[in-house]
């Protein structure tokens, strides 16, 4: 308990007392000097101030416990993304890294204790100033510097509020439409295509999984007639069974016949525990394939390869021109809700929207007849 010292010092009123901090998790005691106000009619001495000290040794009266100094960077490089090391999967942090990488520059000395709403803000706005960014990686600056906070809370390294909660994120570059490979395009690539390159282009295609979900492939997640989703491979990282996006994620997967028929065949040729696999055994690099078979085969045929993505979306969409209801595609999907399944992956053209309208025009004269 300590009522600290009221003095003048210039045309001020000052509070001096002890404050104890971690630095580097060590508890550090110093000596704090903090103004109270100017020294005029209203506050013109040590009793009228009494209140405005009062705020201040309050709240360090109430709480035993050491804040702590010490740069917002320092906190993220140093103690949070190690954390995020130990915690998350590979992937996960090398996208956690690339927002730091975003954000470090503008962080300005800004004290992890001191940060405030007005700062975070003024951080994504100085991100989004200096170079066109898309309001999702805008979004992810936000959420990593959220989750930054609720670290630093969760172990009293921050003693207030989430200082992200309230801020508003910059908008960001316009969206652009992204692409989704119609049933015409696929064709057009598997009539280009042929041995491993073609049946992973097709799996690709036909089940809706993820780049990294088709790597982690193992012969013993291929029944038949369905794909089970049990990991999946980054690079050099493959998770453990049972270790997939979502939790949803591990749901099995339909395996239409002429999928199934191709995975058959390339089994004849495959000795390794993958589906798809390199010379080594482990997960094949689908970038490799990417760059040695499938780009050089399809600039003969004139055809623009649009990414691994495209295939994800273009049977969202696929599945919807033919009828299936948004409910069926988001559970092949496998998302967390069917908003996903018809914000980002189910895109709808021209065509659709002229069908649709046309569709309204007979009901219309139904109804009037």
């Amino acid at each position: 308990m300590q009522n600290g010292q009221i003095k003048k010092r210039g045309a001020s009123w000052v509070l001096r007392y002890w404050e104890t901090v971690l630095v580097d998790d060590v508890p550090v005691r110093r000596r704090v000097l903090k103004r109270l106000a100017p020294i005029t009619a209203q506050y013109n001495s040590p009793k009228s101030v009494e209140h405005l000290a009062a705020e201040i040794l309050g709240p360090l009266n109430a709480n035993a416990r050491p804040e702590v100094t010490g740069a917002l960077a320092d906190f993220l490089k140093s103690i949070y993304l190690p954390v995020c090391k130990k915690e998350l999967k590979p992937s996960t942090l090398k996208g956690y890294t690339d927002m730091w990488k975003l954000v470090q520059p503008h962080l300005n000395g800004l004290e992890l204790r001191a940060a405030r709403t007005s700062d975070i803000e003024r951080i994504l706005r100085a991100v989004a100033d200096r170079k066109a960014l898309a309001r999702t990686t805008l979004a992810n600056c936000r959420n990593f510097l959220s989750g930054a906070f609720r670290y630093a809370i969760r172990t009293d390294r921050y003693t207030r509020g989430n200082p992200v909660r309230e801020v508003k994120t910059p908008k960001g570059k316009k969206a652009v439409n992204v692409p989704a490979y119609t049933l015409e395009e696929i064709t057009t690539m598997l009539n280009a295509l042929s041995g491993t390159a073609r049946t992973v282009v097709l799996t690709a295609a036909l089940s809706g999984l993820r780049h990294s979900e088709i790597r982690g492939l193992k012969w013993d997640d291929f029944t038949g007639d369905e794909i089970l989703v049990r990991r999946s491979a980054w690079r050099t990282w493959v998770s453990d069974e049972g270790d997939t996006k979502t939790e949803g994620s591990a749901a099995p997967v339909p395996c239409v016949p002429v999928l199934a028929k191709a995975l058959k065949t390339h089994r004849k040729h495959s000795k390794a525990e993958f589906i798809f696999a390199g010379s080594t055994g482990r997960p094949l690099v689908l970038a490799n394939l990417l760059r040695r078979e499938i780009r050089p085969a399809l600039l003969k045929v004139e055809f623009q390869w649009r990414g691994w993505h495209a295939f994800r979306r273009g049977l969202a969409t696929n599945l919807y021109r033919l009828g299936v209801p948004d409910m069926v595609i988001q559970r092949i999907l496998r998302h967390a809700n069917v908003q996903t399944t018809q914000a980002h992956y189910v895109k709808t053209s021209d065509a659709d929207t002229k069908a649709a309208m046309k569709k309204l025009e007979r009901a219309f004269g139904g109804m009037k007849k």
